[in-house]
C-alpha cells in the first residue's frame, strides 16, 4: 500500500467522524438519523447517537480492513481502490442521511 493511499483513507475516515462532529452539533435532541437506503427511500431510522456512531464505526471497520489487507498481502490495485472507494461511498451516503435527518428535524 502506497502511503498516498493510507493519507486518503485516513483522510476519509476523519471526514467522516467530521460529519457525525457536525450532525450532533446540528441535530436537535431526540432526533433520528436514517442508517439505511432501500428501494422507497430512507427505511430504517435511529436515535441521534446510534445513528452518527454507526457512521465511523463503518468506516473504522473498512479502514481496518485496508490496512490489514495491504500490510498482510503486499496487495495493490483493486483490493485497497475498492476500499477506498467504500470509504467515500459511506461518506457520501451519511452527508445525505444527515441532510435528510436536518430536514426531517426542521419539519417536526
Amino acid at each position: 500500500m502506497s502511503p498516498a493511499t493510507l493519507i486518503i483513507d485516513g483522510a476519509l475516515l476523519l471526514a467522516i467522524i467530521g460529519v457525525s462532529l457536525y450532525g450532533a452539533a446540528t441535530l436537535p435532541p431526540g432526533a433520528q438519523v436514517p442508517v439505511h437506503f432501500g428501494p422507497a427511500g430512507y427505511n430504517r431510522w435511529l436515535p441521534k447517537k446510534a445513528g452518527l456512531a454507526l457512521w465511523p464505526a463503518l468506516g473504522a471497520v473498512v479502514y481496518a480492513i485496508i490496512v490489514a489487507t495491504a500490510r498482510d498481502k503486499g496487495t495493490h490495485g483493486s483490493p485497497v481502490t475498492g476500499l477506498t472507494i467504500a470509504l467515500a461511498v459511506i461518506m457520501a451516503t451519511q452527508i445525505g442521511a444527515l441532510a435528510v435527518a436536518l430536514t426531517r428535524s426542521r419539519r417536526s
